[in-house]
């Protein structure tokens, strides 16, 4: 999912063609890495497995033709970097506001669904064996099921770690660096965990002591959070001189600290939003040697146009594409201080969600006003921009001080949205200019979330209804 797409007039769209020296097409994550002007050896890849296990072609039936793609998939990926990590969403960690969601869409599908044979017989929930997974016809059924799904992942992803465990070995054998590889998000036992026993993901990794490198005390839910922590992880080691349990555990710290370039493999657009904020969070600390290269798969276009392309990578450069949004809000002659980069950077974002994203929404707004409003709230409103600073502190009851930036940026989006022929319909302007509170705390507590900064339990104070988790 992520942020609303729309042709013209969506985030990405509207990104692209207000900054386009922030973005590249390639072929293969080679190139783009080469294009970076960073060796395997410097490069670390971060891919979204979800949206990795979600892509397998339907006509890839069976067990072992399924696995057979991820496999492929992966295998590139480590020829690309040295260190690859693919991160799954946890269920168990998930944030309430993210079920809501899920279920919404859940029931839209199941009302729209053309109900099949495999899809009768199929196991609705967690309790299927491996054996059942070995004599699918059509494995797809547990995929598509949020019940079944995981189980099938873990299955999956132990396999494809066993042949990339023999692949890497293979060769080192014959004088080649083998590379190394981890699953975030994952139970080992695979489906041999038994029917009535409880999941438990975590850090699964081809090398020893590699996991331990990325574990957390905090568990995170969403698989485009993991990505962004993982790459706040690598910069970490450049700049600290930890004592590790092991020699592997060091080895492979030392390894990580020469990390030019963190790549970041995804299709959902949350990620600008994620990463434009740890861009602008990296501004304020310690400087390391690693950019981050947001990769996104675009897939081919072949209906007899002028725009017709084969699949391939759209490649963004965030920290210059952060670089340029903090010009285009600021203008040549500020030099904006780190809080005040972070502040407008997550107001900017707040804008887009409320243009469409998986939690909040109000009809008609268009993230091209909200590019072309942000910089009056920037440079004119200095005590409103600074409580957005309350995104990232901790405190549960100051996410309301936002509510003044969001509604001031709020009200020149409407204004802007009145010269737009196709956008004079009061009653959307109306929304726009005086949002509602429920609008108001949902986007508070999503910059928020998008800032690392979660708040759980209660949820109906922030606007969402409440789910079976509460």
């Amino acid at each position: 999912m992520g942020l609303k797409c729309n042709a013209k007039n969506g985030v990405k769209a509207q990104l692209r063609e207000r900054f386009p020296t922030a973005f590249r097409e390639f072929e293969t994550l080679v190139d783009a890495r080469n294009a970076s002007s960073a060796s395997r050896e410097e490069a670390f890849a971060c891919i979204d497995g979800n949206v990795l296990m979600m892509s397998v072609p339907k006509n890839c039936r069976t067990f072992d033709a399924y696995v057979a793609i991820v496999y492929t998939s992966l295998l590139r990926a480590i020829a690309t970097a040295m260190v690859t990590i693919v991160v799954f969403d946890d269920p168990s960690a998930m944030t309430e506001a993210k079920l809501e969601e899920q279920m919404k869409r859940d029931r839209d599908r199941a009302s729209t669904s053309v109900v099949c044979s495999t899809d009768i017989s199929a196991p609705k929930d967690d309790d299927y064996t491996k054996e059942y997974i070995m004599s699918s016809d059509d494995v797809h059924a547990l995929k598509s099921c949020r019940g079944t799904r995981m189980r099938f992942f873990d299955e999956v992803a132990m396999t494809v770690m066993d042949r990339l465990k023999l692949q890497i070995s293979k060769w080192e054998k014959s004088g080649h660096t083998g590379g190394y590889v981890v699953m975030d998000g994952i139970d080992s036992r695979g489906a041999a965990r038994g029917m009535s026993e409880g999941r438990v993901p975590g850090f699964v990794s081809s090398s020893t002591g590699l996991a331990e490198i990325f574990e957390r005390g905090t568990k995170i839910g969403e698989g485009d959070l993991k990505l962004a922590a993982l790459g706040r992880r690598v910069r970490e080691l450049s700049n600290e001189g930890a004592e590790y349990e092991t020699t592997e555990q060091k080895d492979h710290a030392e390894r990580l600290k020469g990390t030019k370039l963190t790549m970041c493999t995804t299709i959902d657009t949350d990620s600008f939003a994620i990463e434009l904020i740890e861009e602008a969070r990296r501004s304020a600390e310690p400087t390391s040697p690693a950019n981050t290269l947001l990769c996104m798969r675009e897939r081919a276009k072949k209906r007899g146009r002028e725009d017709d392309c084969e699949p391939h990578y759209l490649c963004c450069d965030v920290s210059l594409l952060h670089a340029l949004l903090q010009r285009f809000m600021w203008g040549f002659s500020r030099n904006p201080e780190p809080i005040e980069q972070r502040s407008a950077i997550s107001l900017l974002v707040a804008g887009w969600s409320i243009c469409g994203c998986d939690f909040v929404e109000i009809k008609g707004m268009r993230s091209d006003v909200v590019f072309d409003a942000i910089s009056e709230v920037v440079k004119t409103r200095s005590d409103s921009l600074a409580k957005m600073q309350n995104a990232w502190k901790g405190d549960r009851s100051a996410l309301t001080l936002m509510h003044q930036p969001l509604r001031d940026l709020m009200m020149i989006c409407g204004t802007r949205l009145l010269d737009i022929k196709s956008s004079r319909k009061m009653d959307t302007i109306d929304n726009v200019r005086q949002p509602d509170d429920i609008i108001l705390n949902r986007v508070s507590w999503i910059v928020a979330y998008w800032n690392s900064c979660e708040f759980r339990g209660n949820m109906q104070e922030f606007g969402f209804v409440s789910t079976h988790s509460d």
